[in-house]
């Protein structure tokens, strides 16, 4: 988060990879960032702690915001002892505390004291931002635990804009949740065609149900939230459906006569070079969708597509004008 007047604030830094790290500061420099006044790491698993590492040698850090989880990983103790060395701030906030700066305020929705009965996902720090009108809900990794005991606080958590917690696992998002944060947008973070299978169909479903705009990095790429407080826009790096038909018009010519849409992929035919040209197909989706149509005698429509592991109605939406059978 970034406030114009300069308040500067980072929840979780992602995996500990060279490419992470690297997109990560390449990031944070282009967007001027030159120091945090807080870093918030939900809880300590490898994909929410490893790049601050790279962040905190990179910049100033005022003050660190911990679950107080402790894991036993080489990158856990690695980032422990950087804090250490760097003599920062180290706070475990707790229900009801606030992260108060000069003109953002964040309160601590989660975790309660005590922390030992959680695990290591449902102790994520969850937090809760109002910028005047508009309001957005971290929620770290909780699953339907953490849920449950965050509603059973009573405490108002409706907000315009949900950071879908779990990378919209299945064991998170729980309907009784989602009515209580009643989101117009929900932000999904989650790497392309990754191994866990991230989002689970039932949560885009349930989000797709009650009419929630879903943003996601696999398909979206970097999603960036601007609001003055009354209004708000989205940004991403997603060409939008003008661009792709410019796009297709620009690189394929066909005779006026011709009966064939040469610019559409045939699913039941395609390599897994061209599947994978489909917007947020990797590798392993693609191997599925050759798998699937092996072992069901081709596609007998576009929509059976979306049978397949790793495809939803959000992917499919995207693309269901660029396939054929």
């Amino acid at each position: 988060m970034q406030h114009q007047e300069g308040d500067t604030v980072l929840i979780d830094g992602g995996d500990r990879f060279a490419s992470v790290e690297e997109k990560l500061i390449s990031y944070l420099n282009e967007a001027g960032v030159d120091r945090f006044d807080a870093i918030i790491a939900t809880h300590p698993h490898a994909d929410h702690i490893g790049g601050l590492s790279a962040v905190i040698e990179k910049f100033p850090v005022d003050a660190i915001y911990d679950s107080g989880r402790v894991h036993t990983s080489q990158t856990y103790e690695d980032y422990l002892l950087l804090i250490d060395e760097k003599d920062l701030t180290f706070k475990t906030p707790r229900r009801g505390d606030k992260i108060e700066l000069d003109n953002l305020t964040f309160d601590i929705i989660h975790p309660g004291e005590d922390t030992e009965k959680y695990s290591l996902n449902d102790s994520s720090i969850v937090t809760y931002l109002q910028y005047d009108q508009i309001s957005f809900i971290f929620t770290g990794d909780i699953e339907e635990f953490a849920e449950r005991e965050i509603l059973g606080t009573g405490i108002d958590i409706s907000s315009t804009i949900l950071k879908v917690a779990h990378h919209g696992s299945r064991t998170s998002t729980n309907n009784y949740f989602l009515e209580a944060v009643n989101p117009e947008i929900a932000v999904i973070q989650v790497g392309e065609d990754n191994r866990f299978n991230h989002p689970a169909p039932e949560v885009i479903n349930l989000l797709e149900k009650n009419d929630i705009e879903i943003y996601r990095n696999d398909l979206d790429g970097d999603i960036i939230v601007n609001t003055d407080g009354e209004y708000y826009s989205i940004e991403t790096n997603r060409l939008n459906q003008d661009d792709l038909d410019q796009a297709e018009e620009s690189e394929i010519s066909e005779p006026e006569d011709s009966e064939t849409n040469y610019s559409q992929i045939n699913i039941n035919q395609a390599s897994k070079s061209q599947l994978e040209s489909l917007w947020g197909v990797g590798p392993v989706t693609a191997d599925n969708i050759i798998e699937y149509r092996e072992d069901n005698d081709e596609f007998q429509t576009i929509e059976e597509i979306k049978e397949v592991d790793g495809i939803d109605s959000n992917k499919f939406n995207r693309w269901k004008d660029q396939i054929t059978i």
